[in-house]
C-alpha cells in the first residue's frame, strides 16, 4: 500500500515533489520521482513497504528498456501465478514483490492485463514512447484514484484530494450537488467529489490521456453482474463458498510485515480472524467498545463482549479500545484525511483501531469490509423485503402510513426509543416506490429535513435535484431483480463512496494496509451469481453466508443480531460536542459561509434534544461539512499537510535517453 501522483501536460517543477510530501502518511518508508521533462511527465510515490522490503521493489519503476514507467498502490495477490506465467514468456525479474509482475504484466498484455489481476489496485502507466497515460482502478473500488485537469490540456492524478491541491492553478470550489449527497447519505453518488473541479475514477475503469490530443477517455472494464449461473443450491453452495473465502483469506495474508485483522465480534471479522489464525496461532486482533453510558441513546448492540469471548476460546490476542468522548479534537484531524465531509462516526472507531495496531508492530489488517454488500447484511434488505406488502396497497392508504410514521417520536433514549426510530424511518417512506423506499433507509436524514437547513444560494444550486438520482440510475442499469438492483447500488455507490473510502483514508493515515479477503475477485463473481432467496430469506439476511460459516465459527456469533460498526454519534453531540457545534453554528458563523440557515440548524439541535425526532445525523454532517469548508475551502490542505512532513525527494528516477 502507497501513494501515488503525478501529472501530464504542462510541466510544473518540483510539483510532483510537493504532492508526495502531501501524502506522505500513506508511505512512510520511502518516496520517489519520475521526471520526463521533454514530455512534461512526472510520476510520484510515496512507500509502505509491504512485501519486498528491498530497493530493488521501490517506484516509480521502468521497464527494462525504459520505454514504460509504473507507479502503483496496492496488493496484487496473484502476482506469483503472473509472475510464473510471465517467466515462461520471457520476462526476467529482480525483485520479489507484486510491482515489478504487474509492470510485466502491462508490457506484455497492455491494458487487458487488469482482467488477469487478483487484487486491490491504483495505478499509472506512463508509455514513453506511445506518450500516453494509462490509470486504472479496481473492480470494487478498494484503492483511492483521483484526477483533474487544472488547465485545459493538462491531467492531474493522485491518491488523496489533498495531493492535487498542490497544484497552483486547481480551484477549490465546492460542489453543492456533492455536499448534498453527504448531507443525504455520507458520501456522494457518483465520480464527483466535494471539490467540484476534482473527480474520482469510478471503480473498474480505466482512464487513457494521450499527449497528441491532451484529452482523456474513461471506460469501465468491470460492473457488478447478477445472471444466475451455475451455482450449487443448498449445502453445495455453502461448501463451494465456504472454500473461496479460505482461499481468498490465505492469499490475502501473504506480506512481509506482521498481519493481523479487525475483530468485531460479528459473523464477518470473526470468519475470517479464524480462517487467518489457522495459518498464523499467534494473530493480533484489534477492537472497540464504549461504556454503557455513552450508548444510552444510541443504542448500538454491543460487540465488544463478542470479540472477548471468541479470542479467549481460540486462545487470540485480542487489543481492545475504549472509544472516549474527546472527539472535539479528534474528528478534525480525520476529516483531513478523509478528504471530504464523510460523515460517518465509524471512521473514528476504524482509526483508533489502526493506530493501535500500527503502535503495536502490526502494518497489516484484514477487515470483513463487503459481506454485507455482497450477501444482503444489513437491516434494510430485510425491511425491504419484509415490507413487499406495501406495494400491493392503494396510495392513499400509503400515504397514511407515512403520516402515521412521521408522528412517532424518533430521539428517545433506551431501546425502546431505537425501536420506535427503526419504525419511524420504515413507516415514514411508505408512500414511496420500492427503489425510492430502499434510498430512503440508507439515507441518514429524510430529504425535506436537509433542504430545511440549506441557505437559498444553496438551494438555488440544487434545484428541484433530490440527492437520490444518481443513486437511482445505478440502481436501474443492469440485470438481476430487486435485491440485485439494492445490492448494485450498495457495490458500486455505497461500498467504494463510503466504505472502502473511510477505511482506506483511515488505515493509511497511520501507514497501516487494510485488506478486504471478502472482496477478492472469485469471491464477489460466486456471490453475485448466487440466487437472492440464497442471500436473504425469510427474514434472514447472509443467509449462505451464515450456513457456510457453521463449521468454521461459533454459532454463538453466526445467531446473534448484526451490529453496526460505528460509534456513539448522538450522545457526543448531545453533550461532548455541545460546544464545538454552538461555537461553529454560531449565527455570524453560519452566516458567513452562507450554506446553511442558522435558525434551521438550531431548530434541528433542539428537536433532536426534545426526543421528537433523530436528527442527530444531519447534525454530524453539517458540522462534518464545516470542518471540512474550513480546511479544504478556507485554507489550501497541501500547504498545511507539507507544513506536518518531509517534503525533499529521496532521489530522482532517471530520465529516458
Amino acid at each position: 500500500m502507497c501513494g501515488i501522483a503525478g501529472f501530464a501536460g504542462d510541466f510544473v517543477d518540483g510539483l510532483v515533489a510537493r504532492m508526495n510530501a502531501v501524502q506522505i502518511h500513506r508511505g512512510p518508508d520511502g518516496h520517489d520521482i519520475f521526471e520526463d521533462v521533454g514530455s512534461r511527465v512526472a510520476l510520484g510515490h510515496v512507500r509502505l513497504s509491504i512485501l519486498d522490503l528491498s530497493s530493488a521493489a521501490s517506484q516509480p519503476m521502468q521497464s527494462a528498456d525504459g520505454r514504460f514507467v509504473l507507479t502503483y498502490n496496492g496488493e496484487i495477490y496473484n502476482f506469483k501465478e503472473l509472475r510464473k506465467r510471465l517467466t515462461g514468456l520471457g520476462h526476467r525479474f529482480i525483485s520479489q514483490g507484486d510491482t515489478e509482475v504487474l509492470l510485466a504484466a502491462l508490457v506484455q498484455w497492455g491494458e487487458r492485463a487488469v482482467e488477469e489481476l487478483n487484487g486491490i489496485f491504483a495505478f499509472a502507466l506512463w508509455d514513453r514512447h506511445e506518450r500516453t497515460m494509462l490509470l486504472a482502478r479496481d473492480p470494487m473500488g478498494v484503492k483511492p484514484l483521483y484526477y483533474a485537469q487544472p488547465k485545459r490540456g493538462t491531467l492531474l492524478f493522485a491518491s488523496e484530494i489533498k495531493s492535487l491541491c498542490a497544484h497552483p492553478d486547481l480551484r477549490r470550489e465546492p460542489d453543492f450537488l456533492a455536499l448534498h449527497q453527504h448531507l443525504a447519505y455520507g458520501h456522494t453518488s457518483g465520480d464527483r467529489t466535494a471539490i467540484r473541479a476534482v473527480r474520482r475514477l469510478p471503480a473498474g475503469s480505466l482512464l487513457r490521456w494521450r499527449t497528441a490530443s491532451r484529452s482523456i477517455e474513461i471506460t469501465q472494464y468491470w460492473q457488478p453482474s447478477f445472471s444466475i449461473g451455475d451455482t450449487t443450491d443448498g449445502d453445495g453452495a455453502a461448501d463451494e463458498l465456504a472454500s473461496r473465502i479460505e482461499q481468498a483469506t490465505n492469499r490475502q495474508m501473504v506480506s512481509d510485515v506482521p498481519v493481523g485483522t479487525f475483530l468485531s465480534g460479528g459473523l464477518d471479522s470473526s470468519l475470517l480472524t479464524l480462517l487467518a489464525a489457522r495459518s498464523n496461532p499467534k494473530l493480533d486482533c484489534y477492537t472497540t467498545s464504549c461504556s454503557a453510558e455513552d450508548n444510552s441513546l444510541d443504542q448500538a448492540a454491543p460487540d465488544a463482549p463478542y470479540a472477548r469471548r471468541l479470542a479467549k476460546e481460540q486462545g487470540l490476542a485480542l487489543h481492545e479500545l475504549t472509544m472516549r468522548s474527546d472527539v472535539a479534537s479528534l474528528w478534525p484531524q480525520l476529516v483531513f484525511h478523509l478528504d471530504e465531509p464523510l460523515a460517518d462516526p465509524a471512521a473514528i472507531a476504524c482509526y483508533l483501531i489502526c493506530r493501535s495496531a500500527k503502535e503495536n508492530g502490526t502494518s497489516v489488517l484484514l477487515s470483513g469490509q463487503g459481506a454485507d454488500e455482497l450477501f444482503g447484511g444489513y437491516p434494510r434488505y430485510w425491511a425491504m423485503q419484509r415490507t413487499g406488502w406495501l406495494n400491493a396497497l392503494p396510495s392513499w392508504s400509503r400515504r397514511a402510513l407515512s403520516t402515521a410514521g412521521n408522528l412517532l417520536p424518533g430521539a428517545l433514549s433506551g431501546p425502546a426509543g431505537a425501536a420506535l426510530r427503526r419504525g419511524r424511518r420504515v413507516l415514514s417512506s411508505a408512500h414511496l416506490s420500492p427503489s425510492e423506499r430502499f434510498l430512503a433507509l440508507c439515507t441518514g436524514t429524510p430529504e425535506a429535513e436537509i433542504r430545511k437547513v440549506l441557505a437559498p444560494d444553496f438551494l438555488a444550486c440544487l434545484g428541484e435535484q433530490p440527492a437520490t438520482w444518481e443513486c437511482l440510475d445505478s440502481m436501474n442499469r443492469g440485470d438481476g431483480g430487486q435485491l440485485d438492483r439494492y445490492l448494485r447500488r450498495d457495490q458500486s455507490v455505497y461500498l467504494p463512496n463510503h466504505n472502502l473510502l473511510y477505511t482506506d483514508k483511515m488505515s493509511m493515515a497511520v501507514g497501516v494496509e487494510a485488506r478486504v479477503p471478502l472482496l477478492d475477485d472469485d469471491v464477489v463473481g460466486f456471490a453475485n451469481r448466487l440466487p437472492s432467496h440464497q442471500k436473504v430469506s425469510g427474514g434472514v439476511t447472509k443467509a449462505i453466508l451464515r450456513q457456510s460459516s457453521r463449521s468454521i465459527v461459533p454459532d454463538w456469533i453466526i445467531d446473534r443480531p448484526k451490529a453496526g460498526f460505528g460509534a456513539p454519534y448522538r450522545t457526543w453531540l448531545k453533550n461532548d460536542l455541545a460546544e464545538m457545534w454552538l461555537d461553529l453554528t454560531a449565527p455570524a458563523a453560519v452566516q458567513r459561509r452562507g450554506w446553511f440557515d442558522d435558525q434551521a440548524l438550531t431548530a434541528i439541535r433542539e428537536r433532536s434534544l426534545s426526543g421528537t425526532i433523530d436528527l442527530y445525523m444531519l447534525q454530524w454532517a453539517v458540522l462534518t461539512t464545516e470542518i471540512w469548508a474550513q480546511q479544504f475551502i478556507d485554507k489550501n490542505p497541501a500547504e498545511t499537510a507539507i507544513g506536518t512532513g518531509p517534503s525533499r525527494v529521496k532521489h530522482a528516477m532517471p530520465k529516458a535517453a
